[in-house]
């Protein structure tokens, strides 16, 4: 049987998911699992487009490839959970850092408009005590 033209896409598509080097579906989220929906997505396209009728060797790898990771799973249960709390963590430090960052910024920013204030407060007082020149002829 001759390779269809969208096969060759669909296998590198699930050889960059079995690496976890996915470009478009995120591998580490708890959530994942190999199936034909994720393998059509990380192709670019949409769910449905890989069927056992039309691609029968290319479904057996994506069975294979989710019975490996399910296998995996169970002889690293933890592995899944610490992922999950070390990304919780990575993630509230940036959140504290941006928040730090965030509280910065508006000090700066509150600092420049009382700094302009203030400047405008002297030039209305500069411009009013300058005495108007007399131009008039004596």
């Amino acid at each position: 049987m001759s390779t269809l033209r969208g096969e060759a896409l669909y296998t590198a598509a699930l050889k960059r998911l079995e690496k976890g080097e996915a470009e478009i579906v995120d591998t580490s989220s708890p959530s994942f699992h190999f199936s034909t929906t994720t393998v059509a997505i990380e192709a670019g396209k949409k769910k449905g487009f890989i069927r056992a009728s039309r691609y029968p060797k290319l479904c057996k790898q994506i069975e294979e490839a989710e019975a490996a990771r399910k296998l995996k799973q169970l002889e690293h249960p933890k592995k899944k959970n610490n992922n999950s709390v070390t990304r919780i963590k990575k993630l509230s430090e940036k959140h504290d850092n941006l928040t730090a960052e965030h509280e910065l910024c508006l000090e700066k920013m509150l600092n420049l408009i009382k700094v302009n204030y203030e400047l405008k407060k002297e030039i209305e007082y500069l411009k009013s005590n300058i005495s108007q020149p007399n131009f008039s002829k004596n």
